[in-house]
């Protein structure tokens, strides 16, 4: 037991040293959430980027309608050919022309692709003079909202985003394994603990304990981190949070072990680690959701593990509904291969230096 927390402790003070699992494990999922966060969702405060339009002074009708529509910035003016030079110039995201009977819209192509309104900014003016034209109040229904709140959190889009980021945190205890095992290995470190008195097991469960604490603490700075920067609170179950990560991480190393133990050279194993861990963020729903995606490719994300890693963790912060049983049966799968994996390829990990 001795051997085996002096193993655990000195992998956990090492982390720090170590670039590549410090990098993969805390700085790179902070780099993603708040990537992904400016682009599904801003902070709150800082308001949304406008579309800027121009619009002849003769149409004093659908400069009425358009001033009422939310994210647009009028520019009135005089003449067709000052409309049409200030959009050729980017000055301008694109000019609105009514004849009466039809909407002609010229719009600045470069505008059009950075700008995702602008792809419904037709549909949108000819319905807001549609009911204009229909007598509607102010040519706009009212929409009131009322929320019965069930106890979870309520949260954006990109609150329901951002658990995601704590599973690529926990996958990345993937690349840890591959880092200890492997290049240990390819040094010659493992050969060295193999022939020495210290029990194969001892020394494997170590690291492993030790990689175990670090990323734990690293996806829970990770989850306070994005609540700070984007102004998000979640509904915490810490019970089944703390579940969800602990298993999860368990089950992601096992992974990492297996890959080690199926190509003796790191790199390799390290490539192929790369390889499943972004297949697994797009098919997975981790920053994409899968109504995205076609129905294969939604089945096919729905067999792949971190998968069930992300919806646990939503569940556990109150973002998605979710019964305790997912999380139960989520676990005890995690923990299973874990024991599995390791049971069959940890010691084969040390003795394979000797043969």
């Amino acid at each position: 037991m001795k051997v085996f927390l002096s193993i655990a402790l000195y992998r956990f003070k090492s982390f720090y040293r170590d670039t590549f699992t410090f990098f993969f494990t805390l700085v790179l999922p902070i780099i993603f959430a708040v990537i992904f966060g400016f682009i599904f969702g801003r902070p709150e405060g800082m308001g949304q980027s406008t579309i800027k339009v121009g619009i002849l002074k003769d149409n004093e009708d659908l400069i009425k309608v358009v001033e009422r529509i939310e994210g647009l910035n009028i520019s009135i003016l005089s003449h067709f050919d000052e409309l049409k030079s200030l959009v050729l110039k980017g000055s301008l995201d694109g000019g609105i022309l009514f004849d009466g009977k039809t909407f002609n819209l010229i719009i600045n192509f470069s505008s059009f692709q950075q700008k995702p309104f602008l792809r419904t900014l037709g549909d949108t003016i000819a319905n807001a003079y549609s009911l204009k034209e229909a007598g509607v109040e102010e040519g706009f229904i009212r929409v009131e909202e009322e929320f019965i709140d069930p106890g979870k959190a309520r949260v954006s889009n990109l609150g329901y985003m951002l658990p995601g980021v704590m599973s690529f945190s926990i996958a990345s205890s993937i690349f840890s394994m591959i880092a200890l095992f492997g290049y240990y290995r390819k040094r010659k470190i493992l050969k060295r603990f193999a022939v020495s008195p210290i029990n194969p097991f001892s020394f494997v469960l170590g690291m492993i304990m030790g990689n175990f604490l670090i990323t734990l603490l690293s996806s829970l700075f990770v989850l306070f981190a994005v609540q700070i920067i984007f102004n998000i609170k979640f509904y915490i179950n810490w019970e089944y949070l703390l579940l969800s990560i602990s298993s999860s991480i368990l089950g992601m190393m096992a992974l990492g072990i297996f890959l080690t133990a199926l190509f003796k050279e790191p790199q390799t194993a390290n490539n192929v680690g790369n390889l499943l861990l972004n297949i697994m963020i797009f098919f997975s729903g981790i920053y994409f959701p899968l109504s995205f995606l076609p129905n294969y490719l939604r089945t096919f994300g729905q067999i792949l593990p971190l998968y069930y890693v992300a919806k646990a963790l939503r569940i556990s912060v109150g973002v998605e509904e979710g019964t305790p049983n997912f999380i139960f049966s989520m676990s005890i799968i995690m923990v299973s291969v874990f024991i599995i994996l390791v049971s069959i390829f940890g010691r084969d990990i040390l003795q394979v230096e000797e043969k």
